[in-house]
C-alpha cells in the first residue's frame, strides 16, 4: 500500500521534474543536461559512488556538469573502500544521514532497502522499459514498480585460450572433448558461478508467485538444481578437471600460466588475462548435457534514490541524468556493459568480440533475486562445498542448502 501511494505522489512529481525522459537520449554524452525551470534551484546534494576510480572520475565530472545546468551544487563521496558499504547505505539512510543518490549500488542489495522504504520509487514518464532488456527491468523492479535506474551489466561467460581452442565448443559434448584435452576450471564453491549449470539443468533460486519472487518457494532442492549440483560434482569426480579444493584464484593462475585452456569468468579478469598475454576468446557458455543453454546470473549496477532525501525531485532527475546521458563514459573507463539497449547495440560495443559475447551470454541469463531473503542464500552457499568434497550426495546437500536458507531466513525475520 505504501508503494502505491509513492508511486501516486512522484506519479504527479513526474511532469514537475522534466517534460520527457533523457532515458532515450542516453548515447549523448558531450552534451550539457537540460536546466529545467520547474525544480527548486539552489539545492545541495550529496551522492555516494561505489565505484572507485577511474568510474568516480566520471561520476563526479558529470555530476559536476548537472549542478551547473541546474543551479544547484552536488557533493560526490568515494564509498568504494567503506566496509560492508552496501549495507553501510541502509544504516544511513535509516537514521537519517544517507546521501540523496547512490550510484552503482547492485541491484540484489535493493530489495532490503525497498522493504524498509529507503529507496524512492521512480516515476513512470521518467523511465521508458523499452530503453532497458527485461532482464535489467526486473532487477531494479518491485510490485511494478522501478525504484532504481539500471546503469551496467555484469555476467559470467567461458574464456578460452584461443592458441589451444580455434573455435569455442558450443555443446556440451564439444566442451567435454576441449576440456578433457586442454583443462578447465572456475569458482566451483561459489553459487554466482554456479548457478549456470544449476539454473541451466532445470533449478531456481526462489519461485514465482502473482508476479513476484516467493521466498517460500525455495527452488535448491528441485530435480533441476539436484541435476545442477550433480554436474558440478562430476566435474571433479567424473571429469578431473579440478580436485575440490580448486578455487577461482586457482582457476585464475592455471589459465594465465597456460596449464588450463578454459575457465568461466567475468569481465572483471580480462585485464589480467591481457596482461599474461593470453590470446583470449569469450564466447557464450555451451549446451548443458540436457540441451538448454547455461544460465549465469546477471548482475546490474544501478543508481538509486534515497526515499528520505529532502530534495526527491532534484535528486530524480541527477540520479537519471547519471545513469542515462554519461553512460557510454563509464563503459570506455571500465569492463561492464551499458545497460541501455541503444548502446548496447552501438557499433562501439558490437565490434568489440568480448563485448559481445557477453551480450550473447546475457540473453540466457538470470539476474539475481533482488529480495532480501537472498542474503541468507548466499550465507548458506558454504553446503556446496560438501558437495564437491562428496561428503554429502547432490540430492542431501541440496536439502541441506535448503535447510540453511530456510533458517537464515528465520533469522532474518526475527
Amino acid at each position: 500500500m505504501n508503494g502505491e501511494k509513492h508511486r501516486m505522489v512522484y506519479g504527479m512529481l513526474a511532469s514537475a521534474i522534466l517534460g520527457t525522459s533523457l532515458v532515450g537520449c542516453g548515447a549523448s554524452t558531450s552534451a550539457p543536461p537540460p536546466a529545467t525551470t520547474s525544480l527548486t534551484r539552489g539545492v545541495h546534494l550529496t551522492v555516494w559512488s561505489y565505484w572507485g576510480m577511474p568510474e568516480f572520475a566520471v561520476v563526479q565530472q558529470y555530476a559536476q556538469k548537472w549542478a551547473k545546468a541546474h543551479g544547484d551544487t552536488v557533493t560526490v563521496l568515494n564509498e568504494s573502500a567503506v566496509t560492508g558499504s552496501y549495507q553501510f547505505y541502509g544504516t544511513a539512510a535509516r537514521a537519517g544521514k544517507g546521501p540523496d543518490v547512490v550510484v552503482a549500488m547492485p541491484h540484489d542489495n535493493l530489495g532490503l532497502f525497498q522493504e524498509e522504504g529507503l529507496l524512492a520509487p521512480i516515476p513512470n514518464n521518467m523511465m521508458q522499459p523499452q530503453d532497458y532488456t527485461a532482464t535489467e527491468v526486473k532487477a531494479v523492479t518491485f510490485g511494478g514498480a522501478a525504484y532504481a535506474y539500471p546503469m551496467s551489466v555484469q555476467t559470467t561467460a567461458l574464456f578460452y585460450n584461443k592458441n589451444m581452442i580455434k573455435t569455442p565448443p558450443t555443446t556440451w559434448s564439444q566442451f567435454v572433448n576441449d576440456a578433457n584435452r586442454f583443462g578447465f576450471g572456475y569458482a566451483q564453491h561459489n553459487l554466482y558461478y554456479d548457478f549456470a549449470f544449476i539454473g541451466g539443468m532445470g533449478g531456481y533460486i526462489f519461485g514465482t508467485h502473482n508476479g513476484k519472487l516467493s521466498p517460500q518457494d525455495i527452488g535448491l532442492a528441485s530435480p533441476g538444481a539436484i541435476a545442477g549440483f550433480k554436474l558440478i560434482r562430476d566435474m571433479d569426480a567424473t571429469y578431473h578437471w579440478m580436485n575440490p579444493s580448486t578455487t577461482g584464484a586457482i582457476s585464475l593462475s592455471n589459465f594465465t600460466s597456460g596449464k588450463i585452456g578454459m575457465m568461466i569468468d567475468g569481465p572483471w579478469d580480462i585485464a589480467n588475462d591481457q596482461k599474461a598475454k593470453i590470446n583470449l576468446g569469450v564466447a557464450p557458455l555451451p549446451t548443458l548435457p540436457n540441451g538448454k543453454p547455461a544460465t549465469p546470473f546477471i548482475g546490474v549496477q544501478t543508481v538509486l534514490v534515497n526515499q528520505r532525501s529532502h530534495n526527491i525531485p532534484s535528486a530524480i532527475s541527477l540520479a537519471q541524468y547519471l545513469a542515462s546521458v554519461p553512460e557510454m563514459q563509464y563503459f570506455h573507463v571500465n569492463a561492464d556493459l551499458p545497460a541501455l539497449v541503444k548502446l548496447q547495440n552501438s557499433s562501439v560495443v558490437q565490434s568489440n568480440s568480448y563485448d559481445a559475447a557477453f551480450l550473447k551470454q546475457a540473453e540466457v541469463g538470470v539476474p539475481m533475486p533482488n529480495i532480501p531473503q537472498m542474503q541468507a542464500v548466499w550465507s548458506a552457499m558454504t553446503e556446496i562445498a560438501n558437495i564437491v568434497r562428496g561428503q554429502v550426495t547432490p540430492a542431501v546437500g541440496a536439502r541441506d542448502f535448503v535447510n540453511q536458507v530456510q533458517k537464515g531466513i528465520q533469522i532474518q525475520q526475527g
